[in-house]
């Protein structure tokens, strides 16, 4: 699925990651030299890092845990049931910006264009590392960060934006509130998964490209879409995906969906092998592009099992939202009155029934 030079780099990354005991201890319960990583079969021997391994080692060595070993910036991210902090160094900053550039042009963005930034720059710093990427394709940036959609809307205009980047639902009140572009990029929240999401923000910005992008704050980005809007393209150069059983950790074949594991293939602060990021995906391959053509579909944590068959609640929220009638409002009841599982979705709003079954 992936090249040789991508294997290369990942095991120059593993190499580098056993400088910090939490993996070099991890690396040895499981009887794995890096650098005896000689194919992807033999890195799937690489054992996984959860978020519950980073809590623990965060609580064992508060506040930074043992792989903190400077940084140039510190932000935040929900893991457990606190805030944790993230660790970019200089370097880290550097690649981050120069990737996140290149998905940025491959999604419509070009240098010149003015740019609205609607991510936040405090705490969790996603702003921050949007905007940076974006100077370095040589865009004009606002940085406006989230909340004022009229805001947002009348520097669009006033302005003359060429592209906005922040969450789809935000982007939607922007839309309602008169704002117009010509690009729109989309993140932190589902997008491309839910039906009709991508049309009803072109429709609301008067938008020719709306496109999906996956990271979380511990690794952006993940993938992204281009301006085809044909999925979410895994950047190989910065991280890689790996699709396993959410029960098992066995990692499935093409095409099925799972639990979403990512790789740092370069990264100085914080580096995350085989992190399992509790997020539901597929994968496909296409020529030499790895690719998520359903984006991101759900989370493993809100999981239930009926009649033996695994269901997520999110993506009975995907289906819904394709609905106009429907006000988005919902509820899963699991019950077993006659000894066999039964699940009802009750939702608000008016629809067909027939059509909702």
């Amino acid at each position: 699925m992936y090249d040789s030079e991508t294997l290369a780099a990942v095991r120059d990354q593993l190499e580098q990651a056993t400088e910090h005991d939490f993996y070099a201890e991890a690396f040895a319960d499981a009887d794995v030299d890096p650098a005896a990583v000689d194919s992807w079969e033999a890195f799937r021997d690489v054992p996984f890092t959860t978020g519950e391994d980073l809590v623990a080692d965060f609580e064992a060595e508060p506040p930074t845990g043992s792989l903190y070993d400077g940084a140039a910036m510190v932000t935040f991210s929900p893991m457990g049931e606190d805030l944790q902090p993230v660790f970019d160094t200089t370097g880290d900053l550097g690649t981050q910006a120069a990737v996140n550039a290149d998905v940025f042009e491959r999604a419509g963005i070009e240098p010149g264009d003015r740019v609205v930034n609607t991510f936040g720059y405090h705490l969790f710093g996603t702003g921050y590392v949007v905007h940076r990427a974006l100077e370095e394709l040589g865009a004009e940036v606002f940085p406006l960060g989230p909340g004022d959609s009229e805001q947002a809307a009348a520097t669009i205009q006033q302005f003359d934006v060429d592209a906005l980047i922040g969450n789809p639902s935000f982007a939607l009140k922007i839309g309602d509130a008169g704002g117009e572009v010509d690009t729109f990029v989309g993140a932190g929240e589902p997008f491309t998964s839910v039906p009709g999401r991508r049309d009803a923000v072109k429709d609301a910005l008067g938008a020719a490209t709306a496109t999906d992008y996956f990271g979380t704050r511990h690794i952006m980005p993940v993938a992204a879409e281009t301006t085809a809007e044909d999925g979410l393209h895994v950047v190989t150069d910065y991280a890689i995906v790996e699709i396993v059983d959410p029960d098992t950790g066995e990692v499935l074949p093409e095409g099925e969906r799972g639990e979403v594991v990512v790789t740092h293939v370069q990264k100085d602060g914080l580096p995350l092998v085989r992190y399992r990021t509790g997020d539901l995906a597929a994968l496909e391959v296409r020529g030499e592009d790895v690719v998520m053509p359903d984006g991101v579909i759900g989370r493993t944590d809100e999981r239930l099992k009926v009649k033996g068959v695994k269901v997520y609640p999110e993506s009975v929220e995907t289906v819904l939202a394709s609905f106009e009638g429907l006000t988005g409002e919902y509820r899963v009841e699991v019950d077993d009155p006659d000894g066999t599982d039964r699940l009802v979705v009750v939702c608000e709003g008016d629809a067909d029934v027939d059509d909702l079954t």
